[in-house]
Parts: C-alpha cells; sequence; structure tokens
C-alpha cells in the first residue's frame, strides 16, 4: 500500500519531473519524510527548533485536513539509501471571497 502524500501527484507537471536529475524524485510531503530529512533541508533556509515526530505528524495531519490550501513538495534524492529529501517548496492558497 502506498503511504498517504499530502495533495494527488497528478497535481505536480510530467514536464518539472523531467527538468529535475536522474533518481531526484518531485512529490507531495508524507509523514514519513520526518525520517526522510525535511526539517534537515529547512535547517538550510531557516530556524527550525526543535520538532519531535509526533508534532510533525499532528502538523501532517492537521494540513492534511484544509481542503486543498496547502500544497507543500519535496525533492527526494531516490539514488541516497535510504532515500533522502535534498529541496522543499510550498504553495498556500488563499481563499479570497
Amino acid at each position: 500500500m502506498a503511504e498517504k502524500e499530502l495533495f494527488p501527484s497528478e497535481y505536480l507537471s510530467p514536464e518539472v519531473q523531467a527538468q529535475l536529475p536522474e533518481g531526484y524524485k518531485l512529490r507531495a510531503l508524507r509523514k514519513t519524510d520526518y525520517d526522510a530529512g525535511f526539517l534537515d533541508v529547512l535547517r538550510v533556509l531557516t530556524t527550525v527548533g526543535d520538532i519531535p515526530k509526533e508534532k510533525f505528524e499532528e502538523r501532517f495531519d492537521w494540513i492534511s485536513k484544509q481542503d486543498g490550501s496547502y500544497f507543500i513538495i519535496v525533492i527526494e534524492d531516490t539514488n541516497a539509501s535510504p532515500p533522502r529529501i535534498v529541496g522543499t517548496g510550498a504553495l498556500l492558497v488563499e481563499r479570497k471571497l
């Protein structure tokens, strides 16, 4: 059984995926990305603090229930053993009247 991703993979452009080097995969955030180095990637950009796995998973569950407002993507290096997150980005959709 495939692990739940934050949003459906068909939302991601195959053209963008094709631009990545071999072994790199563009996909939506998963809960297991905590162990794959997601927070380490964020630490390169900003102060992250000490976030326990249970808090990360709680936030993932909360975001996944926000009805298409959060689209967090990752780039995974599948050549690494185990695979590691090497990049991330986010699109936040603001609902307007």
